[in-house]
This record gives structure tokens, sequence and C-alpha cells, in this order.
């Protein structure tokens, strides 16, 4: 138990209490492009003291794969990302993660980003690789405390 409790308030001290998670697409053509682009933005962040991560999905249909390579629908009641936001076979998706102290900690880098001519350059960049017409979609979230 005494283990468990350890391994949490790690996990806490490495990821903070206060995640940002955004979703974005693009056409799969952007891919190398917008990896370069993600390498300098998460230095950026590192460099403000956030980690963060950034995952591409592993294809866009809305079947799974088993480790014997079949092909099977997700049960009854679970939805696929891919097929809630109507990504495209031509298109990517990604998630970004960024992981922050706490709110106040977001809310202080967010602050720098806005008057950071570099982040300014990444974010013209990034818009010309997403696919034109589509929202990033973010939102921030609490540590559940149990």
């Amino acid at each position: 138990m005494e283990k468990t409790i350890e391994s949490a308030k790690e996990i806490e001290e490495e990821t903070g209490s206060y995640l940002q998670l955004s979703f974005s697409r693009a056409p799969k053509k952007n891919q190398e492009a917008l990896a370069q682009l993600g390498k300098r933005w998460v230095q950026w962040l590192n460099k403000h003291g956030v980690s963060s991560k950034i995952y591409y999905l592993n294809n866009s249909s809305t079947t799974t794969t088993t480790t014997t390579s079949e092909q099977v629908s997700p049960p009854q009641g679970i939805e696929s990302i891919a097929k809630i936001l109507s990504v495209s076979d031509d298109e990517i998706l990604g998630v970004s993660l960024q992981f922050y102290r706490d709110q106040a900690h977001a809310d202080e880098v967010y602050s720098k980003m806005m008057q950071d001519e570099t982040c300014g350059a990444i974010g013209k960049e990034f818009d010309s690789l997403v696919t034109p017409g589509k929202s990033m979609i973010t939102d921030g979230f609490s540590r559940l405390r149990m």
C-alpha cells in the first residue's frame, strides 16, 4: 500500500495536477512537417516547465485491430474518436498532452505564449498545416483527487 502511495506521488510530481488536452487533424501529407513543428513546440513548453507529449492516431478506422490483426468493431457503448470527429482516410489525428503543475502555471505559460514571437510563428505554421476549416478541440482537466 505504501508503495502505491509513493508511486502516485511520483506520478503527480512528474505530470502535475493540470492537463491541457488538444486534438487537431491535418492532411497525411503534412505529418512530417507537423512532427518537426511539434519538436519546436515541445522544446518551447519544456523551457517553461511544461511536460508535453504529442501522439498520432494509429489509423482513422472505426474498427479495432486485435493482436491477431483481426478487424473488430468496438463493443456497444464505445465510440471511436476518429468516428466522432469524422476523421477522413486522408487525414491524421494528433493529440497534444501538456502537463502543468496546476492551473495557475498553465495561465502563466499561456500569458508568456501570447507575448512570445516564437509561439506566434509556430502558431502560423501550424495553421498552414492542419485541415482547413477544422478547429482544434481543446480543454483543461484537473487531476481527480482520491
